[in-house]
């Protein structure tokens, strides 16, 4: 019946990490940063505020400059993330 999928919350999620492409199972509402620092290991992007006020955890998504722990990975199959490691300075 409804709900008994409840156990089976994490979703595949594909994404490109600093030029790299990364294929995760994860709970579609972690956070991009989350996901970044425990899930892929990639820890130069820090919590600050939590509340995307400070810019401490600020990435590349697509491009553009977000908070990461504000984006939630359900919207990030497909995206093309770039980490203060992957800039080139």
């Amino acid at each position: 019946g409804p709900g008994s999928k409840a156990a089976q919350t994490a979703i595949p999620v594909a994404l490109t990490v600093n030029g790299v492409e990364k294929k995760v199972d994860i709970a579609p509402w972690t956070t991009l940063l989350d996901l970044l620092r425990d899930e892929i290991g990639v820890t130069g992007t820090k919590e600050g505020c939590g509340t995307g006020d400070c810019g401490a955890c600020t990435v590349l998504l697509n491009g553009k400059p977000v908070n990461s722990c504000l984006i939630l990975s359900g919207e990030l199959n497909g995206a093309d993330i770039v980490t203060i490691e992957g800039l080139k300075i």
